[in-house]
């Protein structure tokens, strides 16, 4: 079963899920919306933050707090306070790149940045763990996924139209896997070690087997798929963040819901990803 969130955003991304609270969060890159929705209220709530667009990513603390990536650099974030912190900046004055997805575990963040025209391969992923900082795959003009599952961490090289499947501890190319519908974008596993993909400019979202072989898509009334995440307590509902930004007219009849939020029971349940411990931060600040 599919339902639709009404939130028509420009740029929806970097969907998370906040099990305490029992809440979804995600972003609106362009219009620099944080989004909340209470799946036991059924009740959406956004807050425009005080940051430069275009936003990037979304990463949720051991304290249930947010590090978010942004044109500001990256910054964490208390939703109910509405209090906002600068902690730093891995551009180094490089303006050429703008901040894009990451994952985090409990101990690293993973930073993917892009070429801010979307043409250059000088995207890189940062991995950032107590006080090293390691390039982990580059060659991107658009950096997009991350996804972890075991030793195993999948890149969305959306440019190129392709994902790069690395082992995480030997930081070691294993595979390439073209897509060849629309551009590969966030992705996520679920607990049988299947990789759920977005994908954008093709209105859908594909599963992968383990093998990467493909299982099956599921097509969506947006063109637009940017981003998905398992939520809710049986962990068994996928949230899929599409954007409303490059849409032509002729797109709406085939695509009638661009930039809205889709909720899509499935037979599966998702693999978890750990909250960042926030004492990690402290030689970051």
């Amino acid at each position: 079963m599919i339902s639709s969130l009404n939130t028509v955003c420009k740029l929806g991304e970097s969907p998370i899920y906040h099990a305490k609270e029992n809440c979804a969060y995600w972003l609106d890159l362009d219009d620099r919306f944080i989004y909340q929705y209470d799946l036991s209220k059924k009740v959406i709530t956004k807050q425009r933050l005080k940051l430069q667009a275009p936003l990037g990513c979304l990463f949720l603390t051991s304290k249930g707090n947010f590090i978010i990536t942004s044109n500001s650099g990256v910054h964490l974030y208390n939703f109910k306070k509405k209090k906002l912190d600068f902690l730093f900046d891995l551009r180094l004055k490089n303006q050429s790149l703008i901040y894009n997805d990451g994952i985090s575990t409990r101990n690293s963040l993973y930073i993917g940045l892009s070429d801010r025209n979307e043409k250059k391969p000088i995207g890189l992923f940062y991995k950032l763990k107590n006080n090293s900082l390691d390039i982990t795959a580059q060659n991107f003009p658009v950096a997009n996924g991350p996804s972890l599952y075991k030793d195993q961490i999948i890149y969305s090289n959306s440019f190129y139209k392709r994902l790069e499947i690395y082992s995480k501890k030997q930081q070691k190319l294993l595979k390439t896997v073209s897509i060849k519908s629309g551009f590969p974008d966030g992705s996520c596993f679920d607990q049988q070690g299947g990789l759920w993909l977005a994908h954008w400019g093709a209105g859908k979202i594909t599963r992968f087997k383990p093998s990467m072989k493909k299982d099956f898509s599921i097509n969506l009334p947006s063109k637009n798929i940017t981003s998905l995440c398992f939520i809710g307590n049986k962990k068994n509902t996928l949230l899929v963040t599409s954007a409303s930004v490059d849409n032509a007219k002729k797109d709406l009849k085939s695509y009638p819901q661009p930039g809205n939020t889709f909720l899509i029971e499935t037979k599966f349940k998702g693999h978890p990803i750990q909250h960042f411990d926030e004492k990690n931060l402290k030689m970051w600040r």
